[in-house]
């Protein structure tokens, strides 16, 4: 078992940060590689967003970032080896927001591109599977969160 591998597990990841609100919709995200992979690996790391996942909660107070990073450097990202970085957690109020995008990643309509765009700041692109596996709460928060921020 991981940490964040049930809902509970996941709001004790952002009590860790303070990062609780009245309405959680947390889900798990990976980076998007755009530019295909190596260079976009190295545009993601120019911005400092070149970790292994990402969960993110969204709620009343705004969109909250935890990055995951790998404990075991495999070829393989596998999420049970994944832990998270909680001196790298990012809060974004709602007025730093300029867009929230998600997009079909493909042919694959399983897998979401969500463009978060900031004032002031370099975008998360982020690559969502809508359904996974091993973690229950993803396809429910993620569709409340395509409900609010887009097409399904």
């Amino acid at each position: 078992m991981f940490e964040f591998e049930t809902f509970k597990g996941a709001m004790a990841c952002f009590s860790q940060v303070g990062y609780i609100g009245q309405n959680n919709c947390i889900f798990y995200a990976t980076t998007f590689l755009t530019g295909g992979g190596f260079v976009g690996g190295m545009e993601q790391a120019q911005n400092g967003r070149a970790w292994a996942g990402y969960l993110v909660n969204v709620n009343e107070n705004g969109f909250g970032i935890l990055p995951l990073d790998r404990t075991q450097h495999k070829l393989r990202v596998l999420m049970e080896d994944l832990t998270p970085r909680y001196d790298e957690f990012t809060y974004i109020p709602y007025q730093q927001l300029v867009e929230v995008k998600i997009k079909r990643a493909g042919l694959n309509s399983a897998i979401k591109h969500v463009i978060i765009k900031l004032a002031n700041a370099p975008q998360y692109d982020l690559q969502v599977l809508t359904r996974e596996k091993k973690l229950a709460y993803q396809e429910p928060n993620f569709a409340n969160f395509c409900s609010f921020y887009g097409k399904k």
